[in-house]
């Protein structure tokens, strides 16, 4: 979970617009949902279909795998668990988005729960500069998208969103490393596949109704504007008749990001009933 702060205030602090848009801040309220669908082609992609441009995807929780890449590289064992506790037994600085809690999490079950109060207490006294200029300079993370506190390494009460491409080529470039045989990216990547058991179970249980898709990898995310939801997902599927590999990313508003990934349903559904006719 994440929120972004309110758009209108930061209008009328600034001159600079730092909201869910770019110089253009009625826009907010021009769309309710976007997509970004393409196609893998050796290291890039090819876009196949796009809708809500003039909306900037939040990022939420799709940045855990990164700030999961960032602990491995700089020591963290794979293997080494954190207990996520019960709400009444979090603390202030230490939170997690279930009341329930997670109980004991590796890197890889914190991302398949989208577990904040892992990646929480792996951030404690970390120097935050550091990782984000091991973003920007890594995956071109906007210059002015900054992770001032701990809370902002898994896209919490970041400033605003960011453009769906640059999302997608940050996680082109994070799988193209696995890829190539980073055995931390593959870390990374390989406990994205276990997503249905986790945020994406819902949406995994309706995809096998779809018996041309097979899904690869995925994360979901969940912000806040205002008091609204603001749903995100990424996925890699396999598109079986075609033996193509797509890349989409969903957002929607009023939806959490696993809400929001029944909308990546239908729009997968849309793509094969094109490729059909």
């Amino acid at each position: 979970m994440g929120k972004i702060r309110s758009p209108v205030n930061r209008i009328l602090k600034s001159a600079i617009v730092s909201s869910w848009v770019i110089l253009a801040p009625q826009v907010i309220f021009a769309a309710n949902r976007g997509h970004l669908l393409a196609e893998l082609e050796g290291s890039g992609y090819k876009i196949l279909s796009r809708s809500g441009a003039d909306l900037l995807a939040p990022v939420g929780s799709l940045l855990k795998p990164f700030a999961a890449l960032y602990l491995l590289e700089n020591g963290v064992n794979a293997a080494q668990e954190i207990f996520c506790p019960q709400l009444r037994k979090q603390s202030a600085v230490l939170r997690c988005w279930t009341p329930d809690g997670h109980g004991a999490m590796t890197i890889g079950k914190a991302l398949v729960q989208s577990c904040n109060y892992y990646f929480l207490s792996q951030f404690r006294g970390r120097n935050l500069a550091a990782y984000e200029n091991w973003l920007r300079q890594r995956y071109d993370w906007p210059e002015n998208l900054h992770i001032a506190k701990p809370v902002n390494v898994y896209g919490y009460d970041l400033e605003f969103g960011i453009e769906a491409e640059k999302l997608m080529r940050m996680y082109t470039r994070l799988l193209n490393e696995a890829a190539a045989g980073n055995r931390h990216a593959v870390t990374v990547a390989e406990a994205l596949k276990e997503i249905c058991l986790g945020t994406l179970n819902d949406f995994c249980r309706e995809l096998v109704k779809q018996p041309h898709y097979r899904l690869i990898l995925g994360k979901t995310g969940t912000v806040q504007e205002g008091k609204r939801n603001f749903g995100v997902v990424f996925l890699l599927v396999d598109h079986v008749p075609q033996g193509k590999r797509l890349l989409l990313i969903s957002y929607e508003k009023g939806k959490t990001g696993s809400q929001s990934a029944m909308q990546a349903l239908k729009i997968l559904s849309d793509y094969g009933h094109q490729k059909r006719n």
